[in-house]
């Protein structure tokens, strides 16, 4: 196992930035979710639901997995940054589709976008 230290302030501030992005949209996805479940369900919406929840989960993992190490293994940072930014793809290609009729949606995209970046900037550094 390799064990890396994340001394450099350039690191600091991209976990800071992800850690905050990542609670920002647990917040907006979980509103986006609730919407869901308000409206009478049909395949786009269900799949818009759980995309929203897949992600609130993971990104509320990733938010904690960065908080808490001041060590931490490489490997484990990079596979849970790198599965937070395919969920936010996932949920983004889902409320998408939703924003054409429930315009919204779009809160929760620009929230994803946000986590995607962060989380790539991050992996950069890393």
């Amino acid at each position: 196992m390799v064990t890396s230290t994340w001394p450099e302030e350039s690191v600091r501030t991209g976990i800071n930035r992800c850690v905050e992005a990542c609670v920002a949209l647990v917040q907006v996805s979980e509103d986006c979710a609730a919407a869901c479940l308000a409206l009478e369900g049909n395949g786009e919406i269900t799949h818009c639901f759980l995309a929203d929840l897949d992600c609130i989960e993971v990104c509320s993992a990733t938010s904690r997995l960065l908080s808490w190490h001041v060590h931490s293994d490489g490997a484990t940072a990079i596979a849970m940054l790198e599965t937070c930014r395919e969920s936010c793809s996932a949920s983004v290609e889902a409320c998408e589709r939703m924003a054409e009729l429930y315009p919204s949606w779009l809160t929760c995209t620009m929230a994803c976008r946000r986590v995607m970046d962060a989380c790539g900037t991050l992996l950069a550094a890393l």
